[in-house]
């Protein structure tokens, strides 16, 4: 369809370095979280994307992708902005206009989908996929599914929020000084009974708080902390390693590769010619 140059679906199975900086000419980017944890990062902003989160960018603002970890999936489509004149889905002029200025003028960047949202994606996606392409049928389906998309999205920043999704109050405090000491030791049964809950529910409501599971979010805030350390040219790779708790620095140089896509040293060389 002319107005949705693009609808992708990223689904990664092995880690990747981010993203450079850009911007999509015209068109307003909307991505949908469905599996991982990596954040966005734009004018010195860094947003995190964690599954049922949206993110939009538009037309003029410069972003990129921190890192693209092993299991990301994201849903996104680009939404092109009419040219003077022009009418988004062949709407009448009017409910057109009104689309065009929801579309960009999103209250807020980063916001939790809607039932609606999720739906919406996963119904336009299914359609692109079974739908005989070029029939008068399937352009009708992909018009009504997209225009249900972008009214979805356009109500989701306004709805009230879901108890579920609400992060429970010690579990949240949890998660920050796991990411502010990310080089203690932190056993599941000790944090678990710290938020009193069951191993299981602790699990259960870390991952809806973060994305992922409490010993993977750790290896993840561990690598990030140890990026900043192996920039410092009076530190070995093994020093690092024992800092946050690798039983070696192959141990240690394996888990940083499969995280960033690269191995410590060739991070730091990398770092060190930048």
């Amino acid at each position: 369809m002319d107005c949705i140059p693009l609808l992708g679906l990223s689904n990664f199975q092995m880690a990747r370095t981010g993203t450079e900086e850009h911007v999509h000419e015209g068109c307003v980017e909307i991505s949908l979280c469905l599996r991982g944890n990596l954040a966005f990062e734009s004018d010195g902003i860094e947003y995190p994307f964690l599954p049922g989160s949206v993110f939009v960018s538009q037309p003029h603002e410069p972003h990129r992708m921190r890192h693209n970890p092993k299991g990301l999936m994201l849903q996104r489509i680009l939404f092109l902005i009419p040219k003077r004149g022009e009418c988004a889905l062949d709407l009448p002029r009017g409910e057109s206009a009104w689309l065009i200025q929801q579309m960009r003028h999103f209250s807020v960047r980063l916001f939790p989908a809607t039932e609606r949202v999720k739906i919406a994606f996963g119904r336009l996606f299914e359609l692109y996929d079974t739908e005989k392409r070029g029939t008068v049928s399937c352009r009708l389906k992909m018009k009504t599914a997209v225009l249900e998309l972008l009214l979805a999205l356009v109500e989701a920043p306004h709805a009230p929020a879901s108890s579920k999704g609400r992060p429970h109050a010690k579990v949240k405090a949890i998660v920050e000084r796991l990411r502010s000491m990310p080089a203690n030791d932190y056993p599941l049964e000790d944090l678990a009974r710290e938020a009193a809950l069951s191993v299981v529910a602790f699990t259960d409501a870390f991952k809806r708080a973060t994305g992922l599971p409490p010993h993977a979010f750790l290896l993840d805030q561990r690598i990030k902390a140890a990026r900043i350390d192996l920039v410092d040219p009076l530190r070995t790779v093994a020093s690092v390693a024992l800092q946050y708790r690798f039983s070696s620095p192959q141990h240690f140089a394996t888990a940083f590769k499969r995280v960033t896509g690269q191995t410590p040293r060739a991070f730091r060389a990398r770092r060190r010619n930048a």
